[in-house]
């Protein structure tokens, strides 16, 4: 899994406390202190993901949205929102937020969606570079194989979210950020079952 997470964040205090938190759950925090820092580092096919602040002096948390966008549609960003600011959390998600996360933020919490994201973006990346290995293999590559090399990726994406979450289908289908059922009919279409994956209890 990836570790990196940009930190937009123009409170020196509070950037601080985040890279602190970060670092015990051995993450690689990158602390910006706003948008015109952090800029350069967001980028297609970064290896990470960004955790924003909404409100900054420069630029909003909503300007870092849309412009993560532009570089990588699929970078997924966290956005820190006032305490119960409904309207700025539901504006949020529905311009494409991974997440939102009230301030002041429970450090467990933090750690939690910052873990799902990451995930996430992992497997972006991991399904990315499976692509691009094979559109450079050589030109007689059958479409054929193609997609059994990207089933094959697939499946193993499937059976290491389920052996991480011990079975547990609804654990595994947040961790890939898909919906449940969407996980049973991809399970369905590998032969999977869930049961294989629970660990066995002490007697």
């Amino acid at each position: 899994m990836f570790k990196k997470v940009l930190i937009i964040e123009d409170d020196a205090m509070l950037r601080s406390s985040i890279v602190q938190t970060l670092e015990l759950e051995d993450l690689e925090p990158i602390p910006t202190n706003g948008f015109t820092q952090a800029r350069r580092s967001i980028r297609h096919n970064f290896r990470g993901v960004i955790l924003s602040d909404i409100k900054m002096p420069d630029h909003d948390g909503f300007d870092v949205l849309r412009f993560a966008q532009t570089k990588d549609e699929e970078l997924p960003v966290i956005l820190l929102t006032g305490h119960s600011d409904v309207p700025t959390a539901k504006r949020a998600i529905k311009e494409g937020a991974y997440d939102y996360l009230e301030k002041p933020c429970a450090p467990d919490t933090m750690i939690e969606a910052l873990h799902r994201a990451l995930k996430q973006r992992t497997l972006i990346m991991e399904n990315r570079e499976v692509r691009d290995e094979l559109e450079q293999t050589n030109s007689d590559q059958t479409e054929g194989t193609l997609s059994e090399r990207l089933e094959m990726h697939e499946r193993r994406i499937i059976e290491e979210a389920l052996s991480d979450a011990d079975g547990k289908v609804a654990i595994a289908a947040e961790a890939l950020g898909i919906p449940r059922n969407t996980l049973y009919d991809r399970m369905g279409k590998f032969n999977i079952v869930a049961k294989a994956f629970r660990k066995p209890t002490g007697n």
